[in-house]
């Protein structure tokens, strides 16, 4: 059916494939999970860190691959964890921030479409 030097190109294609696979799927997949998992074990008691749940909470122990952590602004709760749920080491933001919208009426055109509405008078008054 084929022969000798076509069935070789089709497996050296084959092979060329899987290389060009291996280097942009596998190998930075690979690079990225040693960099979390670098970052997992380098956590410490009194660091901040986040959950991959989105919770925020302080390591106060670490029991083999579990972290006990202290959530809550009233740092009476402690949950444990695995090592493995914690997405970074970050302390999270608190800082409340208030936006003022002031309007001006010279420049809201919504406003004079209603002065000289008669649809809203009373009917009462005939």
């Amino acid at each position: 059916m084929f022969s000798s030097m076509e069935l070789m190109g089709v497996i050296a294609y084959v092979l060329f494939l899987f290389g060009v696979m291996w280097l942009l799927i596998v190998r930075p997949k690979k690079k990225q999970d040693k960099q979390i998992e670098d970052m997992q074990n380098s956590v410490k008691v009194g660091d901040n860190v986040l959950l991959i749940s989105g919770m925020y909470g302080k390591v106060v122990d670490i029991i083999n691959d579990i972290f006990v952590l202290e959530v809550g602004l009233n740092k009476g709760i402690r949950i444990p964890v695995k090592k493995v749920c914690v997405a970074a080491i970050e302390a999270p933001n608190l800082k409340l921030t208030k936006e003022v919208v002031t309007i001006d009426p010279e420049e809201d055109d919504d406003y004079d479409d209603y002065e000289d509405d008669d649809e809203y008078e009373d009917d009462d008054e005939e």
